[in-house]
C-alpha cells in the first residue's frame, strides 16, 4: 500500500546536472531551496514530485559484488537517512555528481536535478521517511500575459516545466536497509538506453522480489508463451489465443494464491500444451535470469496492471474489430477459396440492444 497524501517537504536542494559527454556543465546548489508551506510554489512542487508513484512494484539498491554497500546511491542515501539534518545538502551534491558521472550516453539530456527530504510516507503499512530524486529534462514554451498599467497588457513568451510531466524519479523509503532499501520508480514506457541509465546506471536496481514481483513475472510468463509458442505459427488461432489470455487472467483475478500445478490443470488443461508451457517457463527463466516460484500470494495490483497488456480485441484488416472477452468457443474461423479472404463466424443465442 502506498499513501502520499500527508506527505511532508522537510528539504529540498537544487542541481543542474548536464550530460558530461557533452561537455555541458555541472552546477551544484549550495543552499537548500525556501518554500513557504501552503504556498503555491510548495503545492506545485509537492503535485509534481509525488503525483506520478502509484502502488506497485518496488526495487532494492544492488551491486554486482553481490555487497550493497558498494553501490554508491546506497552509501549516499544510508549518510543521509542518518543525519538528514546536517548531511542534507552534502549528500545531495554527491548523488548529483554520481548522476553527472553516469550520463554517459550522447542522447541523455541535461537538466534541473532536485533531491527532496521527505516525512510520513505511508509504504505498506509503515510510516517512514523517504528520499526523492527528481529530474526535469524537457521544458516546454508558455505565454505568459502581465497587466502592466490598467488597460495595458503585456504578453511574454517563457519556458517551464510541465508539472504533471515528471521526467524521471524515485523515492528511496527508510526500510529494508540491510536489503538496499526499498525504492519506487517512476515508470518510463520506453525502453531505449537513454530512458534506461536512470534505473540502472544511476541507481543501480534490481525489482524487490515479493507479491507483485511473482505475480507480474507469471502473468509475463504467459503472455510471451501465447506470443512465441502458442501462436498461429502452430496452428492456433487467434480466439484460442485470446482464450488462454483471458483464462489466465481470470485465473490470477479470482485467486488470492498461486500454485503452479493448480494452474495448469484448470487453465491450460492439455497435456501437450501443458508441456509445451513449461518448456517455455524454464526457458524464460534461463533467458531473463529470473526466479519462477511455483506457490507465491497474487498481488491484485500486479493483476490490475497487467491487464491492458492482454490483448482481447481480433483486428481485421482496417476499421474492423471483435472484442473477445470470453465464450471464445462460439468463434470458428475459415477461409473462403472463391473470395480469396479469410472469415470469422460468431454464435451467439442472444443479442443486447
Amino acid at each position: 500500500m502506498l499513501d502520499l497524501s500527508n506527505v511532508k517537504l522537510k528539504n529540498i536542494a537544487l542541481h543542474k546536472v548536464g550530460n558530461k559527454v557533452q561537455d555541458e556543465p555541472l552546477s551544484l546548489g549550495e543552499y537548500e531551496l525556501q518554500l513557504e508551506e501552503d504556498s503555491a510554489a510548495h503545492k506545485g512542487i509537492m503535485e509534481y514530485f509525488l503525483k506520478p508513484f502509484k502502488d506497485g512494484g518496488k526495487y532494492h539498491f544492488w551491486d554486482e559484488s553481490e555487497d550493497v554497500n558498494v553501490n554508491e546511491m546506497y552509501g549516499f542515501a544510508k549518510r543521509l537517512f542518518a543525519n538528514p539534518f546536517d548531511e542534507f545538502v552534502l549528500q545531495s551534491q554527491n548523488m548529483a555528481k554520481h548522476l553527472y558521472r553516469t550520463s554517459t550516453h550522447p542522447k541523455i539530456k541535461g537538466g534541473d536535478f532536485f533531491v527532496a527530504y521527505l516525512e510520513d510516507c505511508i509504504v505498506d503499512g509503515d510510516v517512514v521517511d523517504a528520499i526523492g530524486l527528481f529530474k526535469s529534462e524537457n521544458k516546454e514554451r508558455f505565454l505568459k500575459v502581465s497587466e502592466k498599467d490598467q488597460g495595458m497588457f503585456g504578453v511574454a513568451q517563457e519556458e517551464g516545466v510541465n508539472i504533471k510531466k515528471l521526467d524521471k524519479g524515485c523515492l528511496i523509503i527508510k526500510s529494508e536497509e540491510e536489503k538496499g532499501y526499498k525504492v519506487l520508480l517512476k515508470d518510463s514506457p520506453r525502453k531505449s538506453v537513454e530512458a534506461q541509465y536512470w534505473k540502472e546506471s544511476f541507481l543501480a536496481l534490481t525489482p524487490r522480489q515479493d507479491s507483485f514481483y511473482h505475480t507480474q513475472n507469471y502473468l509475463n510468463i504467459c503472455k510471451g508463451f501465447v506470443e512465441e509458442v502458442f501462436n498461429e505459427d502452430h496452428n492456433v488461432d487467434k480466439p484460442d489465443q485470446m482464450d488462454l489470455l483471458n483464462r489466465s487472467l481470470k485465473y490470477f483475478a479470482e485467486k488470492d494464491e498461486f500454485n503452479a500445478i493448480e494452474f495448469e490443470n484448470e487453465v491450460i488443461e492439455e497435456p501437450k500444451v501443458i508441456d509445451a508451457f513449461t518448456d517455455y517457463r524454464e526457458e524464460y527463466q534461463e533467458r531473463f535470469e529470473l526466479p519462477v516460484y511455483p506457490e507465491f500470494n497474487i498481488d491484485p495490483m500486479a493483476v490490475k496492471r497487467s491487464k491492458k497488456d492482454f490483448k482481447s480485441v481480433l483486428k481485421l484488416d482496417q476499421k474492423i474489430q471483435i472484442s473477445v472477452s470470453g465464450n471464445e468457443h462460439n468463434i470458428e474461423k475459415g477461409y473462403d477459396p472463391e473470395k480469396e479472404m479469410n472469415y470469422y463466424i460468431v454464435y451467439y443465442s442472444e443479442e443486447e440492444s
